[in-house]
């Protein structure tokens, strides 16, 4: 199956010319993005954006729609509307579709996402503005896509009605961009009163989303001087508030291995009790010298020579030296003794309850129930730090509360642990939590009655954002509901008495901040130098926020700038004007009283008045739209646009201006002489008015560099490069060149133009890109239609070598070839094909050929000489006949001049022959075929459904081989 596919592509029949454009139609345009953004290997339903919001669908090899103006749009509102009327209409009415444009998307659902980076992850919550929900309406759910590629979404969540998510598993440092898609089954009522369900879908912005390890997500306080300030004049949106919290005080054990090594380097105090197990190191000088290292025995004792057993066990360090120096003085005088501890002995010691490993432990006996607890792993999070127990022969000896050395450093109850000692870690007792603006939220245990204050003193304070007027508790109330208590501060009050607030069992304290937008304010906004928020002060007026014309940018609109004002008790928003020059120059009712939250913004000229421009056009460096100043002249347009050109015909430039009289417009035109406009001759360098257009025209029968020149090739008696003159025509070239040879080969003559180069090569652009998007599309379709795995196989292979064939026409350029049909010299004068040449054109005459070439679905394709007079059969006959692949139907002769003759035009056994200008009868197999001809015998497509789809792509990539001179043999 797959050999069958790879064959001739299909018929070459329409010519150049009529090869259509693929440019995407507007409602095609509308109609790919319906279909839904990309994700993975396929498409879901998700549209791809909103109004005024770049999106994007398939990128490399499909739809891409930026969401940005169009190019005629564009066009319309630079182009030069100078002189005509209705190019303003024009602009007038997109402007206002745009506003209406603008206003549409205003009011349409969307969803707001807000992101929060976190330690390989983000945090996303978002709300639904706009949305028109009636009672019963289902809620809202929302879908989550996000990838590594903008617009480009490989993954898909389904989070349901929750308004908030917590992405994980991904890379920190990477980009990802995420969207949420909301969808909500609304119900309409009939005619008939029957309800219907109906769908609504809307779309959050595409947000950037990175996730950063804890070192770079920076402290709570970093976050906070970094948020931008609000007025009341923004669009003012309470902040989630955060309740993840950690439990208090756990993590302090996470590097106990390390704290438990170090311990047996510490330096030994002298209240340091000996036991079985340490070691002594004892140095003597004098009458008597030595060294000894003697370890502590089980009874308690050390062995030292010439001396006998010394008891140490239950002394301590400090005692050792003198208990041991009286030992050696019975013996011996006059000499030196010091005494030191080497290794420490090992102790057991047994820590159970909520720990992380609990079990028996050899300690150091310098161990603490600190390190005893660090070597343990610390206790779990459902024991206890308040209430860890130290037990010595089945007695309590002490209770310690690990939060006085968290908390406060104080480290007097951490007692050092002997041989045996059980360490208990009870269950944690009651807790409470603290979020909210607070220095260090948290979950933390609670030690018999505490205050409201003492927790958030545990938590560090309430931060300078914190509402310390408004506490809120969250409280299970007997073990049977969830309750809120506010705790306020009574008028008078600025701060709450919170010692006598006693907290239960898994009270939530929840710290607000403090109105997020800023008092006492009021904002200066637009083209001033020092844009900003500035103190708001009683009887404040527009002169103390602008005292001068100094504080304002050069080009400002003086005389209308804007004062938008939050009028209470509603605090909605009223807009006014002033003219800020007057009020500068003391003018009392220009110089308003400003009230808190206003927000001033002084306007650009550039956006409060049309900008008066002049044009240039024509034969100079720089043509195109200027400014316009006051006092211009036509020789600084001139310098503005560069200089004339060398081909500018000076003494005849003409001056275009619109005058308005009567009501209607009227032009009037000048002629200008630029020699004396550049010496600066008031009669010609005129004044400019705004809007006017000077035209520089070319000096007659002036051709350029590029445009005067042709190339000749092949069979001239002078071949090579010849200057021609405006409206010369072919025959006067070839008459220059001396003619044709005898061996030249008319009706093979190859004729290039420059212009029809790039207008074939603009169309192949379009075509192949329009095709690839075919392909792709056609991968989808074909394979729902295969009747088997062959053929969902050979639809497969078949498209692929579509795609390669693609990829070898984008390195190939259009030949920009014309066919033309030459003649003797002495008659081409009176044929259509004597064309006016043009710089860079290029004709090639070869020499006579003597081959023809017949390729395609025949036995053996190959070239044959030619014969005068054999016929298509006789050729078809010689390379084996059609193979049974063959499409006979559609068989054609690409002439050596470049034009086709199919089959098709032969049906009815009548044809026009070109080269006798006269009609013949026969048939196509009865054609004779001249020198350089090619027959070729395309691959029948038809047998299946989805050959016959492909046939149409194949149809189009035929058309783009032939305009670049390319003939594909089959499907790579």
């Amino acid at each position: 199956m797959k050999k069958k596919i790879l064959g001739f592509i299909a018929a070459l029949l329409i010519s150049i010319c009529s090869m259509p454009a693929f440019a995407l139609s507007v409602d095609e345009a509308k109609q790919n993005e319906d279909q839904g953004v990309f994700i993975g290997e396929t498409k879901k339903g998700t549209p791809l954006g909103e109004l005024n919001e770049p999106t994007s669908g398939f990128s490399s090899k499909g739809f891409s729609n930026t969401g940005s103006s169009s190019e005629a749009e564009r066009g319309l509102l630079n182009k030069d509307t100078f002189g005509d009327q209705r190019n303003l209409a024009e602009k007038a009415n997109l402007l206002k579709d745009k506003d209406k444009a603008k206003e549409l998307a205003a009011k349409k659902p969307k969803v707001f996402l807000k992101v929060e980076p976190g330690d390989g992850l983000v945090r996303l919550n978002w709300d639904v503005k706009g949305l028109q929900a009636k009672p019963g309406d289902a809620p809202v759910k929302f879908t989550l896509f996000y990838g590594l590629e903008p617009g480009r979404y490989e993954k898909k969540i389904e989070i349901g009605s929750v308004r908030e998510y917590t992405l994980r598993g991904l890379i920190n440092n990477y980009i990802y961009y995420v969207k949420v898609q909301g969808t909500v089954q609304l119900r309409q009522e009939s005619e008939e009163a029957e309800e219907k369900p109906a769908e609504q879908v809307v779309f959050s912005n595409e947000v950037k989303a990175i996730p950063l390890p804890v070192g770079e997500q920076g402290s709570q306080l970093e976050k906070s001087f970094a948020k931008k300030v609000s007025t009341f004049q923004d669009n003012l949106e309470a902040d989630p508030f955060k309740r993840e919290l950690k439990q208090f005080g756990y993590d302090f054990f996470e590097n106990s291995l390390a704290t438990l090594t170090m311990s047996d380097n510490l330096p030994v105090g002298g209240d340091y009790i000996i036991g079985p197990g340490d070691s002594l190191r004892i140095d003597l000088w004098g009458t008597l010298q030595g060294k000894y290292d003697v370890v502590v025995d089980r009874n308690g004792e050390i062995t030292l020579p010439k001396i006998g057993t010394v008891k140490v066990w239950g002394i301590d360090y400090a005692q050792a030296k003198e208990v041991i120096n009286k030992a050696v003085s019975r013996y011996f005088k006059g000499y030196e003794l010091n005494v030191t501890l080497g290794k420490l002995r090992t102790i057991q010691v047994y820590v159970v309850g909520e720990v992380v490993s609990p079990g028996t432990y050899s300690v150091s006996s310098l161990a603490t129930v600190i390190n005893a607890l660090s070597q343990a792993g610390g206790p779990s999070k459902n024991g206890s730090l308040r209430t860890v127990r130290l037990l010595r022969g089945g007695k309590l000896i002490q209770e310690v509360d690990l939060y006085d050395m968290l908390l406060g450093g104080d480290r007097s109850k951490d007692l050092r642990l002997e041989n045996g000692d059980t360490l208990l870690v009870p269950v944690i007792g009651p807790v409470a939590a603290v979020a909210g603006e607070i220095k260090r939220p948290g979950i933390y245990e609670l030690l018999g009655k505490t205050s409201l204050s003492q927790v958030l003193q545990f938590a560090g304070g309430i931060t300078a954002a914190g509402d310390t007027a408004r506490v809120q508790v969250e409280r299970f109330e007997g073990n049977h509901a969830r309750v809120v208590q506010d705790y306020e501060a009574k008028p008078g009050q600025q701060v709450l008495d919170l010692n006598s607030i006693h907290m239960h069992d898994q009270d939530m304290i929840k710290v607000f901040p403090v109105f997020k937008a800023l008092r006492r304010v009021v904002t200066l906004k637009g083209n001033v130098v020092r844009p900003g928020e500035y103190q708001y002060r009683e009887g404040m007026r527009i002169t103390d926020l602008i005292p001068s014309f100094a504080a304002v940018l050069p080009d400002s609109y003086m005389e209308s700038i804007e004062i938008l004002r939050v009028v209470p008790p509603d605090f909605h928003k009223e807009t006014s004007s002033i003219n800020l020059r007057l009020a500068l120059q003391g003018e009392e009712k220009e110089n308003i009283l400003l009230l808190e939250q206003d927000s001033i913004k002084v306007f650009p000229r550039s956006e409060m008045e049309e900008k008066p421009v002049v044009a240039i056009n024509g034969q100079v460096l720089n043509p195109g739209t200027y400014d316009y100043y006051p006092r211009m002249t036509v020789r600084d347009l001139v310098t503005a646009a560069g200089s004339p050109k060398r081909n500018a015909h000076l003494e005849n430039a003409e001056l275009t201006r619109v005058r308005v009289e009567g009501g209607r417009a009227q032009v009037k035109r000048k002629i200008v002489n630029l020699k004396f406009a550049l010496a600066d001759d008031p009669e010609h360098n005129l004044v400019l008015e705004a809007d006017d257009v000077l035209s520089v025209r070319s000096i007659p029968e002036w051709l350029d560099t590029d445009d005067r020149f042709v190339t000749l090739k092949g069979e001239f008696r002078f071949p090579g490069i010849y200057s021609i003159a405006k409206g010369e025509k072919l025959d006067s070239v070839i008459k220059r060149a001396g003619g044709f040879t005898d061996e030249a080969y008319l009706k093979g003559a190859k004729f290039t133009r420059k212009s029809v180069q790039e207008s074939q090569q603009k169309r192949m652009e379009e075509v192949i890109s329009r095709s690839e998007q075919d392909i792709v599309k056609k991968q989808g379709e074909l394979a729902s239609l295969a009747a088997s795995k062959e053929e969902l196989e050979a639809t497969k292979a078949s498209l692929e070598g579509l795609q390669k064939n693609l990829e070898q026409l984008k390195l190939k350029k259009a030949e920009g070839r014309v066919v033309v049909h030459l003649v003797a010299l002495n008659e081409l004068p009176q044929t259509p094909y004597n064309l006016e040449m043009s710089g860079g054109d290029v004709l090639e005459v070869p020499p006579v050929p003597s081959v023809v070439n017949v390729m395609g679905q025949v036995y053996n394709p190959t070239t044959f000489v030619h014969l005068p007079g054999n016929t298509v059969s006789a050729y078809l006959r010689q390379a084996g006949g059609p193979n049974h692949d063959a499409e006979e139907d559609d068989m054609y002769i690409i002439k050596a001049d470049g034009s086709v003759d199919s089959r098709q035009q032969s049906r009815f056994g009548i044809r026009w022959n070109e080269d006798d200008k006269s009609w013949s009868f026969g048939s196509f197999m009865s054609k004779p075929m001249n020198p350089g001809d090619t027959l070729v015998v395309p691959q029948k497509l038809e047998r299946t459904a989805w050959l016959r789809d492909i046939k149409d792509i194949t149809t189009i990539i035929s058309q783009i081989a032939l305009t670049a001179g390319t003939v594909f043999i089959g499907l790579k």
